[in-house]
């Protein structure tokens, strides 16, 4: 069995800025398991500015700061496996993975760093009946659609959420030329936190708040939907040709349940500094916050690989 001074589940924001910080503060056999195509994770989905700056002084775009971060873990002499699935993670720090060079494969940690992120929740997490047509994406996959592969989800759009992503799609979608009919808000609350409100400065966007989607019309695709006001009741009809939906995220942790790590009742990981309930096992990035700190999960990542330098340091070496 391959032994590693530290596996990391997770090539993203987090797991590349663990690994570089720990490669940096000299531990040497460093591995990063990535079950996507490519190192970076959600960097590469976002390319605004305002990453980095825990890194390199100063903010860039996330592809930039991905392309820094993997050169970096290269030349430091990191490894890194692509296409591969974390399948079992065990309390004495043994991780499973499948990829289609390896197969089934079996390595050991002295110290194992979980930053496996995020996933998005299925839309039927939402009580909305979309199944009958065309044109609804969810917030994600519209972020791919535009960013990847360079297509509009549609010209005249709605997005119904309340986070900085929404904010930041609406932002975009208006500069590649589509009109953002309005974002929905299901709370009563003013949502734009300074950040937020950076984010869509010098747009005008019409944001709609204590509302909630009750129809969508259409033929095979959207055409309008119905909006409710919570608080008296009025329904408000919006054309538009696309809506996109914020369904929220849950952490990506199935494989941990024969390590042992103590969770919440939301099946969120503990962590006291980091560590786990499990020795020698840590956690950092978007699979301890979810999507609420993703602009923050390089800088978590990059304290994690610090930590973990530090406890290697004490028990190995």
């Amino acid at each position: 069995m391959l032994q590693y001074d530290l596996i990391i589940i997770g090539g993203g924001a987090a797991g590349l800025s663990a690994g570089v910080s720990a490669l940096q503060n000299g531990i040497k056999k460093v591995l990063i398991l990535e079950r996507d195509s490519d190192l970076g994770g959600n960097l590469n989905l976002f390319i605004h500015g305002g990453f980095g700056e825990y890194y390199l002084g100063e903010e860039v775009t996330g592809p930039e700061l991905a392309s820094e971060l993997i050169r970096e873990f290269k030349a430091q002499g990191g490894e890194y496996k692509l296409d591969t699935e974390v399948l079992e993670l065990t309390t004495s720090k043994v991780v499973t993975y499948v990829n289609p060079i390896d197969g089934i494969q079996d390595i050991k940690g002295k110290a194992i760093i979980i930053a496996s992120g995020c996933r998005e929740k299925f839309t039927g997490n939402i009580n909305i009946p979309i199944h009958k047509y065309t044109g609804i994406y969810t917030l994600v996959s519209a972020h791919k659609l535009v960013n990847f592969q360079g297509y509009l989800p549609g010209k005249e759009v709605v997005i119904l959420g309340k986070n900085n992503w929404s904010l930041i799609l609406a932002r975009r979608l208006l500069v590649e030329g589509a009109k953002v009919k309005a974002i929905i808000d299901g709370s009563n609350k003013g949502f734009l936190d300074e950040k937020g409100k950076d984010f869509i400065s010098g747009f005008d966007i019409n944001i709609i708040k204590n509302s909630r989607v009750v129809d969508i019309n259409g033929n095979e695709r959207i055409g309008s939907i119905d909006i409710e006001n919570n608080k008296d009741g009025t329904i408000t009809k919006i054309d538009c040709d696309s809506l996109i939906l914020t369904v929220g995220h849950f952490p990506e942790v199935n494989f941990i349940k024969k390590a042992n790590i103590y969770l919440n009742d939301k099946k969120e990981i503990l962590v006291n500094n980091n560590e786990t309930s499990a020795k020698g096992i840590f956690a950092c990035g978007t699979v301890l916050t979810k999507d609420t700190e993703i602009f923050k999960s390089g800088e978590d990542g990059f304290k994690t690989g610090e930590i973990v330098s530090n406890y290697l340091k004490k028990y190995f070496y």
